[in-house]
C-alpha cells in the first residue's frame, strides 16, 4: 500500500515537474516575425533628410530581434503597392507583423494616405488616385490571420501639397486599430512630427534606443519613446498609439530569440525604377526536441 501511495506521490512530482517545464520551454520559443519598412526622402516636393536612414536604423535594429525584414527605399506608388501585396502574402506564414513607413503622409476626409515618390497632384481629389491609403496595410495584415500586428506610422510632416487643398489638415487622422494589433503614431493626430537634426528622427533614435530591453511590453516600450522625444522636442511632438491587443508583446525578451537568423531582403529604386520582387522567406522546420532526464524517468516510473 504505502508503495502504491509512494509511486502515486512520485507520479504527481514529476507530472507538476514535467507541467513547469512546457510552459517555460513554450515562453522561450521565438515567434515568427515579418516586417516590411518603407522610407522615402528624395521628394521633389519637400524632400526629407532622415526616411532613408530611419528605414536603415530600424533594419538593424528588428533584425537584432529575430524579425525577417523587406526594405523599400525611395518608391513609386506602384513599387509600394507591390511590397504591401506581397508583405500580406508573405505574412500568413508568420506569427507577428510589423509594417513601418517613414516620409511623407496626409489625411483627406479623415483617411490617411503615405506618399510615394512621382505624385501628380492637381488637388486633394487626386489624393486617391496617386497616394497609398494605410487602411490597405491594415486590411492585408488583418487577412492575413497572423497572431499580432504592429503599424508604425512616421509620416506626420508637414503637407507639401497643402497648396492644391480646399482645406488642408496637418498630420494624419486617428486610425482604430484592429483586433488584436497595434498602431503608432510619431506624433498625435492632427500635429506635425519632426524630420530631425541628426541622422535619425527624434522618434527613430527612442525607438531603437529602447528595443534592446528585455521583458518590456509593447505598451512600456512606446511609452519609453514617447517620454524621450517629448524631452527632445521640448514636448512640443507627442507620439500617440491605438491598440486593441489581447495579449502581450515584447520586442526582446519573453517570446522571442535574442539572435536573429533571419534574412534582410532590400530594394532601393526611384521612381522611375521599379522595385524587384521580394526574397520568399521560407523557416526550415525546427529539429524533433530529445527526452529529458524527467521524462525518460516519468517513462520508466509508467511503463
Amino acid at each position: 500500500m504505502k508503495k502504491t501511495i509512494s509511486l502515486r506521490l512520485l507520479c504527481s512530482f514529476f507530472v507538476a515537474a514535467m507541467s513547469i517545464m512546457l510552459l517555460s520551454a513554450s515562453d522561450s520559443l521565438a515567434q515568427k516575425r515579418l516586417a516590411l519598412l518603407i522610407g522615402n526622402s528624395a521628394y521633389k516636393n519637400g524632400p526629407l533628410k532622415n526616411p532613408v536612414n530611419d528605414v536603415t536604423a530600424m533594419d538593424r535594429a528588428l533584425t537584432k530581434v529575430g524579425f525577417d525584414v523587406m526594405v523599400l527605399k525611395n518608391a513609386d506608388r506602384n513599387a509600394i503597392g507591390r511590397a504591401i501585396d506581397s508583405f500580406g502574402s508573405k505574412l500568413k506564414n508568420y506569427d507577428v507583423g510589423l509594417f513601418y513607413f517613414s516620409g511623407h503622409g496626409l489625411q483627406v476626409n479623415g483617411i490617411n494616405y503615405l506618399c510615394p515618390l512621382g505624385m501628380k497632384l492637381q488637388g486633394q481629389s487626386d489624393v486617391p488616385y496617386e497616394a497609398i491609403d494605410a487602411g490597405k496595410v491594415l486590411a492585408k495584415m488583418e487577412d492575413a490571420g497572423n497572431r499580432m500586428n504592429v503599424v508604425i506610422l512616421d509620416a506626420c510632416r508637414n503637407n507639401p501639397f497643402k497648396r492644391s487643398f480646399r482645406s488642408a489638415r496637418n498630420g494624419l487622422a486617428q486610425m482604430d486599430a484592429p483586433t488584436g494589433s497595434f498602431i503608432a503614431f510619431a506624433t498625435s493626430p492632427g500635429k506635425v512630427a519632426y524630420d530631425g537634426k541628426d541622422r535619425n528622427s527624434p522618434y527613430v533614435t527612442h525607438m531603437i534606443g529602447n528595443m534592446n530591453t528585455k521583458d518590456m511590453t509593447i505598451e512600456k516600450f512606446f511609452k519609453q519613446v514617447r517620454r524621450g522625444v517629448m524631452k527632445d522636442t521640448g514636448k512640443k511632438q507627442v507620439p500617440w498609439e491605438s491598440s486593441s491587443m489581447v495579449g502581450d508583446f515584447y520586442f526582446a525578451g519573453k517570446g522571442t530569440s535574442s539572435s536573429s537568423s533571419s534574412s534582410s531582403s532590400s530594394a532601393s529604386q526611384s521612381s522611375s525604377q521599379p522595385a524587384s520582387t521580394q526574397q520568399q522567406y521560407t523557416p526550415s522546420p525546427p529539429p524533433k526536441p530529445k527526452k529529458s532526464k524527467d521524462e525518460q524517468i516519468m517513462d520508466m516510473i509508467l511503463n
